[in-house]
């Protein structure tokens, strides 16, 4: 037992936010419970101490009644100071911490082979933040802020602000012709955060969930994290191929699904299996949920229609971002369901994050019911198709014998297949891997399959490329994939 502490090694310091007294405690405390310095280990006076960290003594006093508080430290008979006896696996020492013991669920969840490309030139989901009216989003800001009303201070309606849910239906209606009321408008954290909680509202662990192949890895996420068995179907030049989901999965709880551009394929599903799709939901009592993902960004004047404003049933809910139309770090979005879905919603999800971020809404609403977002998108449509179409030049110049493309309708990213010379050559993981080491990582398609994939090729961002980049950019890329 060691019958004295000295306090070498536990420098302050004075330049941190931290006040000094709590450096002093927060030092100690790690050196008890992994047992350097054992029970009944006598401290120095306060005095003392105070000389030899060169603060005044009221500093010690501070973290020695903090420490004591805690039970950290004792007082003896003598009134000297000692160190409490720690119950022994309190803790361990540093480096030998296990790991959690996570959920099957969110193992299962982590298991999923996923790259981020959210750095790359070629990311197949990120806007162009260089081309967005900061100055005007920031004036719309102060004036919500400067004097704010009071509904604003308190916490929000689970739904979002009404009347940002009252502008968000009137723009679904004039940019998507999805004509709803806002009391069917529910204001979320993003179309990921209103994925999430749909499925923990309608789903137990267990339920199987059709979901399209290849498909949207980030959806796969929420899904698994709630517990869902993931039915894998296919798609074609169609869009989802419903028979082979019934086939496979029958009494699926639900159906997740990118109709009117379909991620990674760009493919619109057609009218026959958009209905053939509500039909199995209203027979089977089963849900359909739409991610209408950049469908805001056509690059053609005729658009599919969205698969919400052909429910009758109310089967479908419809999900749609503000972060990928504006800021990424807005984290904004926003579902449209039958009134009854919507009642749900709002009163368990009071119970879980009550409601969305409240600061940016007031001028998101503004945003919107001035025709800002609307003159914004109109401007950068011209933009992304403009850039389509380089990326579309430069790979028939540079890469004709290696990829197969075509122009989508909207959205902004293309995918490339391979040719069977290419797909010879390399897998498209090889050809990710390679465009990567220099500089310029695309997402390979096989990545965005549940099973065995049976189409290699790149996912091609465009949304951040400029038009003049498209051809540099792309050359590097070849040059690698020819190596």
């Amino acid at each position: 037992m060691r019958s004295r502490l000295s306090l070498a090694g536990l420098p302050l310091d004075r330049r941190a936010e931290l006040p000094l007294y709590q450096q002093l405690a927060a030092a100690l405390r790690p050196r008890i419970l992994d047992g350097s310095l054992p029970a009944g280990t006598l401290l120095p006076g306060s005095r003392a101490m105070a000389v030899e960290l060169g603060c005044s003594r009221a500093i010690v006093q501070a973290a020695c009644d903090l420490l004591y508080a805690e039970g950290y430290l004792q007082s003896t008979p003598r009134g000297g100071v000692r160190v409490a006896a720690v119950a022994k696996g309190a803790t361990q020492a540093a480096g030998e911490q296990p790991a959690p013991r996570l959920s099957d669920r969110w193992r299962a969840m982590l298991d999923i082979d996923y790259v981020s490309d959210l750095g790359s030139p070629f990311s197949s989901g990120t806007p162009d933040l260089e081309e967005f009216p900061f100055e005007l989003w920031g004036r719309l800001l102060r004036q919500a802020w400067q004097k704010p009303r009071a509904d604003l201070c308190r916490a929000m309606s689970p739904l979002g602000w009404a009347p940002l849910r009252a502008a968000t239906a009137e723009y679904l209606g004039a940019v998507r012709g999805l004509l709803c009321r806002p009391e069917e408008v529910v204001i979320t954290p993003a179309s990921a955060g209103a994925l999430d909680l749909c499925c923990r509202m309608l789903l137990d662990p267990g339920d199987e969930v059709w979901v399209e192949e290849p498909g949207f890895i980030e959806a796969r996420s929420s899904l698994l994290a709630a517990g869902a068995k993931l039915v894998p179907v296919p798609v074609d030049g169609k869009g989802l191929v419903v028979a082979e989901g019934i086939r496979r999965a029958p009494n699926a709880r639900l159906a997740v699904v990118t109709p009117s551009h379909q991620f990674p394929l760009g493919i619109a599903m057609a009218l026959d299996r958009r209905l053939e799709l509500l039909d199995w939901a209203r027979r089977q009592e089963s849900w359909i949920i739409e991610d209408d993902y950049n469908s805001e960004f056509r690059h053609r004047e005729s658009m599919a229609a969205a698969l919400k404003s052909l429910d009758r049933s109310g089967r479908v809910i419809y999900l749609g971002t503000f972060s990928k139309v504006m800021l990424p770090s807005l984290r904004l979005g926003y579902l449209v369901a039958h009134p009854g879905f919507v009642e749900a919603f709002g009163r368990g999800r009071a119970r879980i994050d009550v409601h969305s971020a409240g600061t940016a809404q007031p001028a998101l609403a503004a945003f919107l019911s001035e025709g800002h977002l609307l003159r914004y998108l109109r401007r950068m449509r011209k933009l992304y198709a403009a850039r389509q179409q380089a990326v579309l030049a430069a790979i028939d110049d540079l890469l004709p014998d290696l990829l197969e493309v075509a122009p989508t309708a909207a959205g902004l990213h293309l995918t490339a297949l391979f040719t069977p010379a290419m797909a010879a050559r390399l897998t498209d993981r090889e050809a990710s891997a390679r465009s990567g080491q220099a500089g310029n990582y695309i997402q390979p398609l096989s990545q965005c399959y549940l099973g065995p994939p049976d189409r290699q090729g790149l996912v091609i961002g465009y949304g951040r490329l400029r038009a003049e980049e498209a051809h540099p950019r792309l050359a590097a890329v070849a040059a690698a994939l020819r190596a």
